[in-house]
């Protein structure tokens, strides 16, 4: 909703979680953490959601899902040089295992 259609009191409730308090617990992570680091954090969630996707539309056949989720798999490897190639994960799934 745009708050040029809210009221003052709807308004001043929206503003108050401007000045919320966190916990400390969460005040320490984030005083422990560079931004480097939560970065790599945010690029590992993004890989794990990428292969999930993937191995949700490989059961299901959906060739179109799983392109999808080449080509961003693609990209993330390419932003990350030096990391664990996610690609080669993905290839890995359509390997046979060695007895």
């Amino acid at each position: 909703m745009s708050p040029y259609l809210m009221n003052a009191n709807a308004l001043s409730t929206l503003s108050d979680a401007d000045t919320a308090t966190v916990s400390s617990l969460a005040s320490r992570r984030r005083a422990s953490i560079t931004v480097a680091q939560a970065e790599q954090l945010a690029a590992d969630r993004l890989a794990v959601s990428l292969l999930s996707e993937f191995r949700a539309a490989w059961s299901v056949g959906d060739r179109d899902g799983m392109s999808a989720v080449m080509l961003a798999a693609i990209d993330l490897d390419q932003t990350s040089p030096g990391e664990p190639r996610l690609m080669d994960e993905i290839r890995g799934l359509s390997t046979q295992a060695a007895a």
